[in-house]
């Protein structure tokens, strides 16, 4: 049906296209768990405790959420990128709960600097 030189060029063809496949796929999960890792590192608890001056009661609080949210986040991550935002704005709402009012003003001004500077990182 086929000559040998076209069957060689089809397979040819075939495990370009695999392998392009392939590296799509790979590079796009290390992007995605780039990004994750990335918004992590703001959840930090050392920059958050200096910058809100918080108390020790609040530091051992946002110490708590933190805790509790990463396995949820880590279980998340493995299935879908929307899911991981979903349980990140929880996080956050669990946090600003703790905060007074000039506190909860900084970390809110904080995750809009953490929200342009990802924005950025993603353009380039």
């Amino acid at each position: 049906m086929f000559s040998i030189k076209t069957k060689a060029v089809i397979l040819c063809f075939l495990i370009f296209a695999a392998g392009f496949a392939g590296g799509y796929m790979v590079k796009s999960a290390i992007k995605s768990k780039e990004i994750y890792n990335f918004q992590y590192r703001f959840e930090r608890l050392e920059p958050l405790t200096q910058t809100l001056s918080l108390s020790d009661v609040q530091k051992a609080l946002l110490f708590n959420i933190l805790a509790d949210n990463k396995i949820a986040i880590d279980d998340i991550m493995k299935e879908v990128n929307p899911k991981i935002k979903m349980q990140l704005h929880m996080m956050r709402e669990n946090i600003k709960g703790i905060l007074d009012g000039q506190q909860k003003t900084i970390y809110i001004s904080l995750l809009k600097e953490h929200e342009i500077r990802q924005i950025r990182e993603q353009s380039e």
